[in-house]
């Protein structure tokens, strides 16, 4: 999950406009540092910190603006949800990208390895400059330092309830977020795949900030059975990613899983909300049949998307599977606006039945070969780093004369970081989507999903997975359709030579 708040969700801390000189930089990380310590952030993490800055401040002198120190250098610091954000931007060169795949320009480090950020984000901004950013979660209690992992066992062995037990669907009281860290632990120990669902002060800042709605399922003593959320990317987004799925394992088996998406789709719709869409694990096909029950079609496969530690009652804890694929599933709510989508020839017919599955209109275009860039055109390319799923997304939010270059430059870049799965979001909307996908298929990027209207337009994910095991045997479908789009992911993947 990656959030990306507008301004309301974000409380700006301090802004200085600074030359770029080495010794003012002691009086940057000196206020850095001081609004970290304030904020919560322990002095060894607050090192950390200070390390990243200095060297990114220094990268930005040297490459950047090679070394002429008379323009200034902006240093943001701002709160985004219970985050803590450290922000620079700079009017320097823009990349050199020609050079950069040479080594010569060595603007771009992760610092994922050694844990000192949660997030590391870069952005050109084309001719405003650049952007970095270093993301630090701000503390928060940890129930796993609460709880004793014996309890997570002994409820895994609990009698499973009456099968006339009764249970009610309701909107998640932000007041419950203990409960439902605590129902985390119990189900799924120190396991469960998003790291935040064990930290009360993330999840409620998620929820005070409108960027996630909950429905809970509850007993008839008002426990909380079970948990389901909507997630979105951005304020306004059309679409929302369901998920933080739990219920409780003495009432698996009561379609309590069913009963809460279709909770969440009713709301959606009041909400004009166009569709959900999920992540399904595969190590097992029934949360696939789950949404297939309520109208979900699959929309594609990322293979190796999560570490291989999630809990289920036939994994120990001491086992290390392999990471994890999932199903990407999406359930229309409201009518989709008819739309022109640019693809490349080789996924022609496999993205036109998902869009048939999932009931949406598209016009499919294709690209040949001679396609060309308009010379004006600006290019616009991101790159986030997850750390607890070690993923690096690249975004596209147009394209450019050197938008192929520089992905070929972070996809480098983060497999050097040994970064496992690598992401390149592309926009189906712009001309432009089928000439660079089909260039980075030649690269080892290979089809992974579309989710209709995920940002402004679809988008087109492909994968590339950077020397990780996969096995299609630990993969589990639900339905003849997911078999044959599992089947295209593997063949695509084959064929760029991965």
């Amino acid at each position: 999950m990656i959030v990306t708040p507008d301004a309301k969700h974000e409380i700006e801390i301090a802004r200085l406009s600074i030359l770029p000189e080495d010794r003012y930089l002691r009086v940057i990380v000196d206020m850095v540092s001081d609004i970290a310590q304030a904020n919560g952030i322990g002095k060894k993490d607050t090192g950390h910190l200070e390390k990243v800055l200095m060297d990114i401040f220094r990268n930005i002198v040297k490459y950047g603006f090679q070394g002429d120190t008379c323009q200034p250098l902006d240093i943001i610091v701002l709160k985004r949800l219970h985050t803590l954000v450290i922000a620079l931007e700079d009017r320097g060169l823009p990349f050199d990208y020609e050079n950069l795949e040479h080594g010569e320009d060595k603007r771009f480090r992760l610092y994922m390895s050694k844990g000192y950020a949660d997030m590391v984000n870069f952005s050109s901004l084309g001719n405003r400059g650049n952007r970095a950013e270093i993301v630090k979660s701000l503390p928060s209690n940890d129930i796993r330092e609460e709880m004793d992992i014996s309890e997570h066992h002994e409820h895994l062995k609990a009698e499973p309830a009456a099968s006339d037990a009764e249970f009610t669907i309701e909107v998640f009281d932000h007041k419950n977020v203990n409960d439902l860290v605590r129902l985390v632990y119990k189900c799924y120990g120190y396991t469960y795949a998003n790291e935040f669902m064990y930290y009360p002060g993330q999840i409620e800042a998620l929820l005070h900030g409108d960027m996630m709605v909950s429905c809970g399922a509850y007993d008839s003593e008002k426990e909380l059975i079970g948990h389901l959320a909507l997630v979105f990317s951005k304020p306004g987004a059309k679409v929302g990613e369901s998920g933080e799925a739990v219920v409780d394992p003495r009432y698996r088996g009561r379609k309590i899983f069913q009963k809460m998406k279709n909770f969440l789709k009713a709301q959606s719709a009041e909400n004009d909300i166009v569709g959900i869409y999920s992540e399904a694990v595969t190590v097992h096909p029934y949360s696939q049949k789950g949404n297939l029950d309520i109208g979900a079609s699959e929309i594609g496969y990322l293979l190796g998307y999560s570490p291989g530690t999630v809990s289920f009652q036939n994994i120990t804890e001491g086992e290390k599977p392999r990471r994890q694929s999932v199903a990407l599933m999406y359930l229309p709510v409201l009518e989709s606006t008819p739309l022109k989508v640019y693809v490349p020839e080789a996924y022609k017919e496999t993205l036109t039945e998902i869009y048939k599955n999932v009931d949406i209109k598209r016009s499919i275009i294709t690209e040949g070969r001679g396609f060309k860039f308009d010379p004006d055109s600006e290019s616009k390319v991101s790159v986030k780093v997850r750390a607890d799923h070690n993923q690096g997304t690249i975004t596209v939010e147009s394209y450019g004369n050197s938008t192929l270059s520089e992905i070929k430059y972070y996809m480098r870049k983060l497999s050097v970081e040994r970064v496992d799965c690598i992401y390149a979001d592309l926009p189906l909307n712009l001309e432009g989507t089928a000439h660079t996908a089909e260039a980075l298929r030649e690269l080892g990027f290979f089809f992974g999903y579309i989710i209709p209207e995920y940002s402004d337009s679809d988008v087109l994910r492909l994968q590339y997975l950077n020397n990780i095991e996969i096995s299609r045997d630990d993969i589990k479908t639900a339905s003849p359709f997911g078999e044959k789009l599992l089947g295209f992911v593997f063949q695509d993947m084959a064929h760029s030579g991965q």
